[in-house]
């Protein structure tokens, strides 16, 4: 009995280490993702624009080896937008998750969450050389915000199944096994 007590209590602090590691790695990577996203709308219009063009430049290699007709830049730009934004969905739906808050019961939260970080992403271009903000651009950052939450809230719901799945199959074969 002892001994059920003593391992059951390094079991937890185990546990609660890996908690705690798992949360401190969530919110790094999630206040990683928000810096990077409003560190680029601090950047000055001729920067910026010479980032972009690298990249479109880069994408338009691998689209013709491919065979296909070349990307403009502002698309490039746009498809940045949504996939940060997407990136940070994904990142807010584990952060809740790690802190115990459910996304599916907190979603108007999770949604919060991108829509200020939108928002202030945006008001940022008011100090940057040669930019203003948009209301297309904040449309497009919750696009990509709601895409990339959904689809974390799906791939933990199939997981959650194919696990409920799994459980039940071993333990229908260990009924069976008797």
């Amino acid at each position: 009995m002892k001994g059920a007590i003593v391992e059951s209590v390094r079991e937890g602090k185990a546990g609660s280490v890996r908690l705690v590691m798992w949360r401190a790695v969530v919110a790094a990577a999630f206040l990683g993702c928000v810096l990077f996203i409003w560190h680029n709308s601090l950047e000055n219009a001729e920067t910026s624009a010479e980032r972009s063009g690298r990249v479109t430049s880069v994408v338009n290699k691998i689209v013709e080896s491919l065979g296909q007709k070349s990307v403009t830049e502002h698309f490039v730009r746009k498809l940045a937008h949504f996939s940060e934004y997407g990136l940070e969905g994904v990142l807010a739906v584990l952060l809740f998750l790690a802190y115990g808050f459910h996304a599916g019961r907190y979603w108007w939260k999770v949604i919060l969450t991108g829509m200020v970080t939108a928002v202030t992403d945006e008001s940022l271009q008011f100090f940057s050389l040669g930019r203003a903000p948009g209301l297309k651009d904040v449309c497009i950052d919750m696009a990509g915000f709601l895409c990339g939450m959904l689809w974390m809230c799906a791939v933990r719901l199939l997981l959650r199944k194919a696990c409920e799945t799994w459980v039940q199959k071993k333990s229908r074969r260990r009924n069976f096994a008797y």
